[in-house]
């Protein structure tokens, strides 16, 4: 199922069962939520079935990534 978001572009449900839709999702994580527990307390997704738990974790992942500093030297290959 898909549904319009703030951006007005289609949103499909990270969790199904709950309707917790992707950005629902992303924001939890943008607002603290680190574990897939704090984006389910944050949102009720993976409180179900739990189908929707890989999904999740694999959005953690890429939200929670470091990002190298600003004006950090980059790596120069030796050579």
């Amino acid at each position: 199922m898909v549904v319009p978001n703030e951006r007005n572009q289609p949103d499909v449900f990270a969790c199904i069962c709950r309707a917790v839709t992707s950005d629902e999702v992303g924001s939890a994580i943008d607002d603290g939520a680190a574990t897939l527990a704090a984006v389910a307390k944050a949102t009720r997704a993976c409180t179900s079935c739990g189908m929707c738990k890989e999904r999740i974790r694999a959005m953690l992942g890429e939200r929670t990534q470091p990002y190298p500093r600003v004006g950090a030297p980059a790596s120069v290959p030796a050579g």
